[in-house]
């Protein structure tokens, strides 16, 4: 398998503006409105926004948690969802260690990201990007955004109050 990419930010440098959740609720559902994205900020104080997407997991437990079988990995390696099969179980929901899948209120089916990149494209911060965990390392060599999101990883990766 191809080494797996995710989208990634850094907190501190994100402004929490959250044009990735409204180009990519629009550009999925035809609606801006966080509920109907498949992305999701994080404001955790005192003023770091961190943007959240699915890091698909080399184990994907959401993949095995599905009892209808409706999340599997394409060839590049990303989880998607089969809306065919999906019957909105949230199995997957509760599976995921990044609160990365949700429930689409009116279709009754799991969404989350598939790297699109259309979030990536018009961050005016270039706060986000593609990686992979070879180029992240890389990139944290001195591990300040992988200690922002382990400091704060409850906040971030705890479950919502409402799904």
């Amino acid at each position: 398998m191809t080494e797996l990419k995710f989208v990634y930010g850094d907190p501190q440098i994100c402004s929490g503006c959250m044009i990735c959740v409204n180009v990519c609720s629009m550009y999925y559902s035809k609606v801006i409105g966080p509920e109907w994205s498949r992305v999701r900020v994080v404001r955790v104080e005192p003023g770091l926004d961190f943007p959240l997407f699915c890091r698909n997991c080399e184990d994907a437990p959401c993949i095995s948690a599905c009892p209808e079988g409706a999340l599997s990995r394409t060839s590049k390696g990303v989880v998607i969802v089969n809306d065919g099969k999906c019957t909105g179980h949230g199995e997957c929901v509760k599976a995921c260690p990044y609160n990365a899948i949700r429930i689409n209120r009116d279709t009754g089916k799991a969404i989350k990201c598939i790297h699109c990149g259309q979030c990536v494209e018009r961050c005016p911060a270039d706060a986000i990007w593609i990686t992979t965990e070879a180029e992240l390392s890389e990139k944290d060599a001195d591990g300040r955004m992988a200690r922002l999101y382990e400091d704060h990883k409850e906040e971030l990766y705890g479950r919502e109050k409402s799904a």
